[in-house]
Order: structure tokens, then C-alpha cells, then sequence
């Protein structure tokens, strides 16, 4: 299974209406890279993560990198890079 089937259902992150999905951009298909976009509860596109204040975006950082740890690729979220892909020695 490459990393884009791993992630394809993204992430929910919250809940109720303070729901935020990050879903996985199926539009990049580099095999080192995974991107995902933010959304909120509707399905409606959020700000870029880079606008975010830096409390809310540092948890949203977090919590991907969490979920993405034995990954190695490089991950953004928006148009932040949340993580580096290491080639292979």
C-alpha cells in the first residue's frame, strides 16, 4: 500500500461544529510527497494554516505530525510543510 491509499480518508480532527477535516489532496501523486487540505465542518475550504494564529496552528501541526510519524515523506498541510522526506542513504 503506497502512502497516498494510507491516507486517502485524512484525518477529523474536533467535533460537532467545531469539526475540522484534513483530507488528503489526491491531485499529488509524488510518491515522497503528501499534501492535505483543511476544511471545516461543512466541508467549506479554511484559511491557509499559515494565517492561523500560532497556537491553533502549532496543535493542528501537531496532531498531523502525530499521524503521519512513520512516514517518511514530506507532509503539508495548506502551504505549511509539517515534515521533511529523508532520502535514503
Amino acid at each position: 500500500m503506497n502512502i497516498h491509499e494510507q491516507f486517502k480518508g485524512g484525518f477529523t480532527r474536533g467535533s460537532g461544529i467545531r469539526t475540522e477535516e484534513i483530507l488528503h489532496d489526491d491531485r499529488v501523486t509524488n510518491e515522497h510527497v503528501l499534501q492535505f487540505l483543511m476544511y471545516d465542518a461543512n466541508l467549506y475550504p479554511c484559511p491557509n494554516l499559515s494565517t492561523w494564529k500560532p497556537k491553533a496552528r502549532q496543535a493542528v501541526i501537531d496532531f498531523v505530525k502525530e499521524r503521519v510519524s512513520k512516514v517518511n515523506a514530506d507532509v503539508w498541510v495548506d502551504d505549511v510543510q509539517i515534515k521533511i522526506y529523508e532520502a535514503e542513504k
